[in-house]
């Protein structure tokens, strides 16, 4: 395990989360136990695997709850075949009547109970309720504690998140590009110009299957998840026929 290289050229919030995986790993390492990290934010995590050469074998899965989750613990072990099962649990949060809750009203109110961002995993709302993914004693305490949201009174209740059926969400965004360029594909989920998508990747705000990218060029292949800090997150679904002008047809499952 290399240390130094493994914090290298970092932010200095991006070193201080590293930091503490870099530990996690060294620990499972020497114990043999499993170890956990906190959630990772979608960028940390793609750090993470930038730089996983330098953490040795004992890196194990990540996960957030559910699957395609942004907001993700890490898992390591020095034992290859050992059943990792992460310590998440699932706050299912209802209210009544019709009001529109985003989920930056939910954080909002978390955060304001005292709790750090790390130990908070993603918040989806899906209409009728909205579920928030976090570390068990943390979810304990969002559940017994969390009584209003936006000024609306609400209801908090524990559960597994296997108990929710929680799936992903999305819709579909066609476009035309003259060709897999990742700015040409990111400015087609983003509906915005090619531009303004080079801009976004160039200012390292453009991920590729987890991992940051600050290529313009960087050739997209059907499969690939790409994410945009704070604009989207997207799989590209296909990306095949021409257009009466030669353009190739891209249509990409935006997670909602």
């Amino acid at each position: 395990m290399d240390r130094e290289k493994f914090l290298a050229a970092l932010t200095a919030e991006d070193r201080e989360a590293l930091e503490k995986v870099f530990d996690k790993a060294a620990a499972a390492e020497k114990s043999g136990r499993v170890m956990f990290t906190q959630f990772l934010s979608e960028r940390e995590y793609g750090e993470f695997l930038n730089r996983e050469k330098y953490i040795g074998e004992t890196f194990r899965s990540a996960g957030g709850g559910y699957e395609g989750a942004a907001r993700v613990m890490l898992a390591f072990s020095s034992v290859a075949d050992e059943e990792i099962y992460f310590p998440i649990k699932a706050v299912r949060i209802t209210w009544s009547g019709i009001v529109r809750l985003k989920p930056p009203d939910f954080l909002g109110s978390v955060l304001s109970l005292g709790i750090e961002r790390c130990r908070v995993g993603d918040i989806l709302v899906r209409g009728e309720d909205a579920v928030l993914f976090a570390e068990e004693k943390t979810a304990k305490y969002v559940a017994q504690s969390l009584t209003a949201v936006g000024g609306v009174s609400v209801r908090s209740e524990i559960t597994e998140p296997c108990e929710l059926h929680v799936e992903a969400r999305f819709e579909e965004v066609t476009g035309t590009v003259a060709s897999l360029r990742a700015d040409s594909v990111v400015s087609v989920m983003l509906s915005t110009s090619r531009s303004k998508a080079a801009e976004m990747i160039e200012n390292q705000m453009f991920f590729l299957n987890q991992r940051l990218c600050v290529k313009c060029d960087r050739e997209i292949k059907e499969g690939d998840i790409i994410s945009v800090r704070r604009h989207g997150k997207g799989i590209v679904a296909s990306t095949s026929g021409l257009s009466k002008k030669g353009r190739i047809y891209v249509t990409i499952k935006k997670y909602i």
